[in-house]
């Protein structure tokens, strides 16, 4: 087949296709969200991811609630819910979002044993005994910081933190079982995301 000299320039004259890295897409999203994030409740949000971070295992990440967003994208229609009652804010829907480990076949099987286990465990009862250390660990940590006394909100913050935990503890330790410890996980993404009947992120301006 003779190629069309026109179509050769055209293909020459086209500029080179970029296709930007993850980390970069990344920066742009959350670029973009903090343009469209009233001020007040960016600070908010600065403010409880710092303060939670330390505490996430192997990558796992949050997205602040409130009354008056959606779920995050991964996270609208979940096969990965988990309930628990908080102190103030009742009852509350936590989701857990698929695991991307930056490799499609090590994707299909990771989230495949999340997702079986998921749906044959009682999570809530399994992560029960897990949570008191948790909080223990928490208010121990506030102890010594006087601006968390004066927080109304602590205690919802706390109990969120200790469930996510919890789960996120049993999960890694379900994935390890089948082969899959820190190291094959290392630098994979997931994300969670909690909403509460009666949640209230204004409070503790």
């Amino acid at each position: 087949m003779t190629a069309d000299p026109l179509d050769e320039m055209l293909d020459r004259s086209a500029p080179a296709l970029v296709v930007p890295a993850q980390a970069d897409i990344s920066a742009m999203i959350v670029a973009a969200r903090d343009e469209t994030v009233p001020r007040r409740r960016r600070r908010r949000t600065a403010l409880l991811s710092g303060a939670l971070a330390l505490l996430f295992i192997g990558g796992t990440g949050v997205a602040v609630a409130s009354s008056d967003w959606l779920w995050s994208p991964g996270l609208d229609d979940p096969d990965r819910v988990y309930m628990y009652t908080s102190p103030t804010w009742g009852e509350c829907e936590l989701r857990f979002s698929a695991m991307d480990t930056h490799n499609p076949i090590t994707d299909a099987q990771v989230n495949g044993i999340v997702d079986d286990w998921f749906a044959t465990t009682d999570v809530e009862a399994a992560a029960a005994p897990l949570i008191p250390e948790y909080l223990a660990t928490l208010e121990d940590a506030g102890a010594s910081d006087p601006s968390a006394d004066a927080d109304p909100r602590q205690a919802d913050l706390n109990a969120w933190t200790a469930h996510e935990q919890a789960v996120s503890e049993l999960i890694y330790a379900e994935l390890e079982i089948h082969g899959f410890d820190s190291a094959a996980l290392s630098g994979a993404d997931t994300h969670s995301q909690v909403h509460c009947d009666g949640e209230d992120w204004g409070s503790g301006e």
